[in-house]
């Protein structure tokens, strides 16, 4: 059985002690936090046709916390903690102290999760100008506040609160064929080397060792802000001709102090103290040589001095007179960078390589992958969006709307779900959590353009219209009351990144492949399967990655170019055609026939879920699902009365 997973659940009977419970039993946590909002605001006309209005919301929210103290925190500062892992690795230090866990929140008269937030002041202003009568100007600003934190409490509790749900996992990539316990029974779990019984004192240190240590878990940022925006818009409405009106707008919002998944435990950019530079510096020569060399194992390789200085003991490995770097390359990164990538390489040489045991001077030992949500994140949100009316006169009203957009963010992940989720909103944690600005990219959600088109008009004919106005009963009963309406939308495609097959800057989310060639895309059939690379490129890339064009998998420390492909887009037309007779004076039956899609148009959905885009894979590329719905029809008759 190489890989295990024992879990056990506590309840905090003391400030020291954790009762664990019994197999089976329900573990119920009833969470509470109160918000309380107030706002202010005035108008002032300044003019007949200058109406100035200010306000100010302020918002106050508590930390969520378990009513019934059962609620675990860790006993440091995790951010300082994180931020002095990076700084310490950059100067050419190991700092990778051990993390503890106790109960904590307000039932146990202790600090919550992170601090109340209090300050949350947003002024609102807003003019709007009217130079003659068929204009009006409006502009606004404004800065808004999010309310968080349930979600992220609920991810810590079901995924990361050591102590009080304890996992002891068996880590990747250590047991094999040869060392794995043995299968005696299905109701018995064979026992961890060199893992403790599950009893639990508090403050309580998750276990530290290659054996059951180096997990890949869930944690919790204790200097979290209010995720917060700047909103700004201005718009230009003018009155036209026939009834028209005319409406332009410039629309943005920038996001600050977002929630972003980010990797506290993340193995560290470790300085050569020796002046060999950086890990991220010397494993990307490595990388790049493997590339120009179709990751051939047996080409020779210049001796790289960070290799030399930080891992000595691989010299000699294979022959007598083999440098450090020779070894590394052939006997761990050719075969590492195609496959489960060069965090494997970079595993195996602190944890299991040297002789004299595990070093744990690039990887924490307790976790080798802690995500949390941070508040690290921006976005910036800018739009033209430009719209024709026409309200209803003479029958018809319509509307005709385009927008161009844009939105760039550093991860489009929703707060109620983390990166071990089974949805497609979790997996978008930060890279390199050392260089977070390196997810930067268009938003999962980025739809450059979108024209929509809605209109209803009332037939003109029968008794009273334009046409047929003198019309008998049974001319009526035919022709009358009929109306028609049809709304249509197209939309640009949504971007996607493609993956690589392993992990080469983190150890849990895969990075994202780096074009170096052309690339097209263009959605076609291939054997009947719909591909959105174009032609055979599907299969040449895949074939080049193992020499970097035209996508090659990313270096040691790079993110790899987030959401730089676009999928099919959307295009859709429904229609209705409706007839009214009026039976009575107090009795109206109307019949509806209704069509959604009209043209059975047909569009591929590029989200996670169904577009593969694992580079290597033998279906690299291949649609899955539909964003589009087959063509339907549908008929009513309704009675009003």
């Amino acid at each position: 059985m190489p890989e295990t997973t024992q879990q056990y659940n506590y309840s905090v009977t003391s400030p020291t002690t954790g009762t664990l419970y019994p197999d089976g039993t329900l573990i119920n946590r009833h969470f509470k936090a109160n918000d309380f909002e107030y706002y202010l605001q005035d108008s002032w006309r300044v003019k007949p046709n200058l109406t100035l209005t200010f306000g100010v919301r302020h918002t106050i929210l508590q930390t969520p916390y378990e009513v019934n103290g059962q609620q675990i925190s860790p006993t440091v500062d995790t951010h300082a903690w994180f931020l002095k892992r990076g700084q310490e690795a950059a100067e050419g230090n190991v700092f990778e102290d051990l993390l503890s866990f106790a109960p904590s929140g307000k039932a146990n008269h202790r600090p919550g999760y992170w601090a109340k937030q209090r300050a949350n002041f947003a002024p609102r202003l807003a003019a709007v100008y009217a130079p003659d009568t068929h204009t009006t100007i409006r502009i606004g600003a404004g800065m808004y506040f999010d309310h968080f934190g349930e979600a992220i409490v609920n991810s810590f509790d079901e995924e990361g609160s050591f102590g009080l749900s304890n996992s002891t996992v068996s880590p990747a990539s250590y047991y094999t064929v040869q060392n794995s316990p043995r299968f005696t029974g299905p109701h018995s779990i064979p026992a961890l080397s060199g893992c403790p019984s599950p009893t639990v004192t508090y403050p309580y240190t998750p276990q530290a060792n290659v054996n059951c240590g180096v997990a890949i878990t869930w944690g919790i940022d204790n200097r979290l802000k209010t995720p917060y925006a700047y909103g700004f818009d201005l718009s230009l409405q003018h009155e036209l001709p026939g009834g028209f009106a005319f409406e332009e707008n410039y629309v943005s919002r920038f996001g600050r102090h977002l929630m972003e998944q980010l990797d506290l435990a993340e193995p560290v950019n470790l300085v050569d103290s020796g002046g060999g530079g950086d890990y991220f510096g010397a494993g990307a020569k490595l990388s790049r040589i493997s590339d120009e060399n179709g990751g051939n194992p047996n080409v020779n390789v210049a001796p790289i001095k960070y290799f030399e200085d930080m891992f000595p003991f691989m010299a000699n490995t294979d022959y007598q007179g083999e440098s450090a770097t020779q070894a590394i390359y052939s006997d761990l990164w050719t075969y590492y960078r195609y496959g489960a990538g060069e965090t494997s390489a970079l595993y195996d040489l602190d944890l299991y390589a040297n002789p004299n045991g595990p070093q744990f001077d690039f990887w924490q030992p307790q976790f080798s992958s802690l995500f949390a949500w941070s508040s690290i994140g921006t976005s910036s949100y800018n739009a033209l969006q430009f719209t024709l009316r026409h309200p209803a006169s003479h029958g018809l009203t319509t509307d005709l709307g385009y927008t161009l957009s844009k939105s760039l963010d550093m991860g489009s992940g929703a707060e109620r779900s983390n990166e071990f989720s089974s949805d497609s909103f979790g997996g978008s944690g930060i890279q390199n959590s050392w260089s977070p600005k390196l997810n930067k990219g268009p938003s999962d959600f980025d739809s450059r353009q979108l024209v929509t088109i809605d209109a209803v008009y009332r037939l003109p004919v029968g008794r009273g219209k334009a046409m047929l106005s003198g019309a008998n009963s049974l001319a009526e009963a035919i022709l009358g009351g009929r109306q028609v309406s049809g709304l249509s939308r197209w939309a640009s495609g949504l971007p996607f990144s493609v993956s690589e097959p392993g992990w080469t800057t983190n150890y849990q989310p895969e990075g994202a492949g780096v074009v170096t060639g052309f690339v097209p895309v263009k959605k076609h059939l291939i054997s009947g399967v719909p591909q959105v690379f174009a032609g055979n490129s599907a299969n040449t890339i895949n074939a080049g990655v193992y020499n970097g064009y035209p996508i090659r998998l990313p270096y040691p420390g790079e993110a790899g170019e987030r959401n730089n492909f676009r999928g099919d887009g959307y295009f859709d037309i429904d229609s209705a055609l409706d007839k009214t007779w009026d039976v009575h004076k107090q009795v109206k039956v109307k019949f509806a026939a209704e069509v959604y899609n009209v043209g059975n148009e047909v569009r591929f959905d590029d989200s996670p879920l169904n577009l593969n885009t694992g580079l290597t894979s033998g279906t690299f590329g291949a649609y899955g699902g539909l964003l589009s719905t087959y063509r339907r029809m549908q008929f009513g008759l309704r009675v009003e009365y």
